[in-house]
């Protein structure tokens, strides 16, 4: 059994809306990037924002002070 390390991710209907969440995150010093949708998630655009699982709290409040649109947020 491996101990994978668990992930962030972000998922958008829309690739702008990723590309916003990558600038916003900068801005803010957030750490992550943006990655392929992994397979066991589905997303409209097929991109993702990855980050520190222990970030979802200040991410969530980025994407919502940003009026960034998301479709899921989930730590896999």
């Amino acid at each position: 059994m491996s101990n994978k390390e668990k992930n962030l991710f972000v998922t958008f209907y829309t690739t702008a809306e990723a590309m916003a969440t990558e600038q916003s995150c900068s801005s803010s010093n957030i750490e992550g990037k943006l990655v392929p949708v992994p397979r066991v998630l589905s997303a409209g655009c097929g991109v993702a924002w990855k980050g520190r699982p222990e970030d979802i709290d200040i991410t969530t409040q980025m994407l919502k002070d940003n009026d960034i649109e998301w479709e899921e947020i989930t730590i896999l």
